[in-house]
């Protein structure tokens, strides 16, 4: 396979895991907002919202190949696609050139500016609705105030490999810690 082939199916399987994304966020907000569930504590956030520079207490972590990341900022955490990632899928979507002409050429534009504007988003959690956060058998485990847990990026994969077991432990350990420490500063957490 050459480079360029094996560059286009990588971007087009992060493409994928992108629009996989945000459908599921996007599909469990609907879901959470019709049926009240622990869902209500999903926010969807374009990367455009997150600063690249963090502030004092702040704390953005990657997993292992630094496609994924998670970020404690101000009175939230996010997650989602690392802006490393995000630039690469969308450096290729510019790169791309559709060769259809007509509708199939529009529809084909329209798909590449809805997906460049999708992939940046990130799924924001209020800290004040978390009990507690745990990295449990390489699974961030988020237990809610309200009753019931959510494990961050369950059956999320990226080329071929799951994403939610490839933190490393001491980088999660260190968030947890930085989450806790922010709950009590801000008074979520006696």
């Amino acid at each position: 396979m050459s480079d360029a082939s094996a560059s286009r199916k990588w971007a087009g399987r992060g493409i994928q895991l992108a629009l996989v994304v945000v459908a599921v966020a996007l599909a469990v907000h609907w879901v959470g907002g019709r049926f009240g569930s622990a869902t209500d504590h999903l926010h969807v956030s374009d990367l455009k919202t997150l600063p690249d520079t963090l502030g004092p207490g702040d704390l953005r972590i990657y997993n292992s190949d630094s496609t994924m990341d998670l970020v404690l900022i101000g009175d939230k955490l996010a997650a989602g696609l690392s802006p490393k990632m995000v630039a690469k899928i969308r450096q290729h979507l510019d790169s791309s050139k559709s060769s259809d002409s007509g509708l199939g050429g529009s529809i084909a534009g329209l798909v590449k500016n809805s997906v460049a504007g999708a992939i940046g988003s990130h799924a924001e959690f209020p800290l004040k609705d978390l009990r507690d956060l745990r990295f449990e058998n390489g699974h961030f485990v988020f237990d809610w105030k309200s009753g019931g847990e959510h494990v961050l990026f369950k059956d999320t994969s990226v080329n071929g490999e799951k994403t939610d077991n490839t933190f490393g432990e001491a980088d999660a350990q260190r968030f947890i810690a930085a989450v806790k420490a922010r709950q009590k500063e801000l008074g979520f957490i006696p």
